[in-house]
């Protein structure tokens, strides 16, 4: 089941010595304005996209979550510097 949100997110990441990004933890607002924040506990995979002029990196991670482990994808907008939670895919 994918559950698409592509909110703007909040996010720690490491950056190596030649510039790879991997995220650690992300945290966004609720509708209820409450704070979530997610430990990332392994990145799955990645890809760099170049669509329309707009270059991206994606990534699928995978988190516990309430208890439940989740799989879900996160994009960095890298002209604008801006990170999305784009879905849940489980």
């Amino acid at each position: 089941m994918q559950q698409k949100f592509n909110i703007p997110i909040q996010t720690f990441c490491v950056v190596s010595t030649i510039g790879d990004f991997t995220p650690v933890r992300f945290r966004y607002e609720e509708s209820d304005h409450s704070i979530i924040t997610v430990k990332i506990n392994e990145i799955l995979s990645h890809s760099d996209t170049d669509f329309a002029g707009v270059h991206e990196l994606h990534f699928t991670c995978s988190a516990m979550v309430d208890d439940e482990f989740k799989i879900f994808e996160l994009k960095y907008n890298v002209p604008h510097h801006k990170w999305s939670f784009v879905q849940l895919l489980n």
